[in-house]
């Protein structure tokens, strides 16, 4: 009886999207994921990038990898974040812009992301000023979840209205 149980279980259809892409149904998890990602979830919406920019379980299609990423990173997920930057850093899907990539994997690398932070000290040793990596950080705030990793400069202490 035991033996027929797994028989049954191994035929069955995967319902969650993450142990369909673990087990390389990846038909099945796009389908999945792709249900999640357009009701808003995050999650769903990275992996849906992920499986656009590998062409697992659908043609390969940087335009819709990218699409994905952002909508994910505008939420604040990290690992999007940090996927949504390599598309800029290299041009895949977007112009290549170093900017818009390290803002992208700074919010990802004050929210845990250890890669990003790897790729960030890359563009941060000949790709930028310091000038513009203060100015990255600053829009990174936006998609930064947690008000106390976000970056504070001299100007955010300052009330401009006291200038003029």
């Amino acid at each position: 009886m035991p033996c027929l149980f797994l028989l049954i279980g191994a035929c069955a259809e995967q319902t969650d999207p993450k142990i369909a892409f673990e087990l390389g149904d990846y038909e099945t998890s796009f389908r999945l994921w792709q249900e999640m990602a357009e009701m808003g979830n995050a999650e769903a919406q990275n992996y849906l990038g992920i499986q656009y920019y590998l062409g697992l379980g659908v043609e390969r299609n940087y335009s819709q990898a990218v699409k994905w990423y952002e909508q994910a990173a505008k939420k604040g997920h990290p690992d999007a974040q940090r996927n949504y930057g390599v598309m800029y850093q290299y041009g895949i899907g977007v112009p290549q812009d170093y900017y818009n990539a390290y803002i992208w994997y700074y919010a990802a690398s004050q929210q845990g992301n250890e890669k990003a932070k790897r790729h960030l000290e890359i563009l941060a040793s000949n790709k930028l000023s310091p000038n513009q990596q203060m100015h990255a950080k600053l829009e990174a705030n936006k998609f930064i979840l947690d008000p106390g990793k976000r970056f504070m400069s001299h100007d955010t202490y300052i009330d401009k209205n006291l200038i003029y």
